[in-house]
């Protein structure tokens, strides 16, 4: 049994390396941003993704390939955000980085898709240069007001009418709400004590991973509700809770999960038997979701440790794919199909991507340095956070036990 977990050199490799900084997510996630982009031009484009995606017929219809890349998002989300709260002074500089990556960027892609994207949308023959009151009377503000404060998709803005998917601005926001739910867990959960007592990490994850089993053998019913205010589409909760806390779990297992060839193929044959035998690709994927994932981030061939150097591209790339597609579709319908629709639009989200990133993510991301002396006052004034009770000792501790 001990050759299964050998590589290479005969001896025993984890899954993820000691040097946690040396690993391809900037990669990974730059293919998963484009890999959503692709599956959403086959539901923008005929209106449905039944029987028209190549993934979802590739599964017999139970995935498509941006739901499977939402999930791999979110496996990687665990491994590096409990990471980041492990590392951080307190709750307060935890929440600021979080607050830094996640609010400017989808700030600036809700209005985007509101305002510009949606305007644009009534652009047509009769009105050359839009309709205002048209435009206007389409939206809903209160509700919009709601949906941008809880990182919502924004529904309340009913426009793209004659689009096969009408009234969807920008759909695929509704993930960065589940984003945000995970990041508040980590702190609320105390992850940090997990240090000293890993297993706590997995029974969070089990406790997703069954509430998701119960769901897929439909023993419980979670439903979604479109009038609701938030959490619309809650059954997605414990899919994307059991991918996060699988992520989770390898951070903190790290020192013990094997890189193995064997474990890889298994992963891989465990998706085709899930796909096309017993339909079960929702409850395979936690796992073997997760090992596909830092099995290739942490590949001692595949080096791409500085493909973000000159910017990271992946958050905006899926945050204005859905929108421009969409303008796409309203002005060249007549002459696309979904493979046309990704070469044109693709390019178009790259640009947008690039632009949000050099004048919007990177200037908020580099205030990160501030912190400390925000902080530094945070402290003199509330003594009280989730790391009070350790002294510099236990800290030094800890982080000595979790990683650098």
């Amino acid at each position: 049994m001990k050759s299964l977990f050998r590589f290479g050199t005969g001896e025993r490799q984890l899954l993820i390396s000691e040097d946690l900084n040396k690993n391809n997510f900037d990669l990974l996630r730059f293919l998963l941003a484009t890999s959503v982009i692709y599956s959403h031009c086959f539901v923008l484009y005929h209106g449905v993704v039944q029987d028209t995606e190549p993934f979802k017929i590739f599964t017999l219809n139970q995935y498509d390939l941006g739901g499977v890349a939402v999930s791999f998002f979110f496996v990687i989300s665990g491994f590096l955000i409990v990471r980041s709260f492990v590392h951080s002074i307190n709750v307060y500089e935890y929440l600021i980085k979080r607050i830094l990556r996640i609010v400017p960027g989808f700030f600036a892609a809700f209005l985007f898709s509101v305002v510009i994207a949606g305007y644009i949308s009534t652009i047509d023959v009769a009105h050359k240069f839009g309709d205002p009151a048209y435009f206007w009377g389409r939206l809903q503000p209160k509700r919009l007001i709601l949906e941008i404060f809880t990182f919502d998709a924004p529904r309340a803005a009913r426009l793209f009418e004659h689009n096969p998917m009408l009234n969807r601005v920008n759909s695929a926001l509704w993930t960065i709400q589940f984003e945000v739910i995970c990041y508040l867990l980590v702190p609320l959960f105390g992850l940090v004590a997990m240090a000293q007592r890993k297993w706590l990490s997995v029974v969070l994850f089990l406790g997703s991973f069954i509430t998701l089993l119960l769901q897929e053998l439909h023993v419980i019913t979670i439903h979604n509700n479109m009038q609701r205010v938030f959490l619309l589409y809650a059954s997605e909760l414990p899919r994307l809770a059991a991918a996060f806390f699988a992520g989770s779990v390898c951070y903190f297992y790290r020192d013990v999960v094997p890189r193995s060839v064997v474990l890889a193929v298994l992963s891989v044959a465990l998706f085709l038997f899930a796909s096309w035998w017993m339909k079960i690709f929702n409850i395979v994927m936690p796992v073997a979701g997760a090992y596909l994932v830092f099995y290739f981030a942490y590949h001692p061939h595949i080096r791409f440790y500085d493909f973000a150097k000159k910017g990271d591209l992946s958050y905006g790339l899926y945050l204005y794919g859905w929108p421009i597609q969409q303008m796409v579709v309203h002005w060249f319908y007549p002459y696309l199909g979904a493979h046309r629709l990704f070469f044109i639009a693709y390019p178009l989200a790259y640009i947008a991507a690039f632009l949000s990133w050099h004048f919007l993510e990177s200037p908020f991301l580099k205030k990160k340095s501030q912190i400390k002396k925000l902080l530094a006052r945070i402290r003199k004034t509330t003594p009280n956070n989730h790391k009070e009770a350790l002294d510099e000792t236990s800290r030094a501790a800890i982080i000595n036990k979790v990683g650098t």
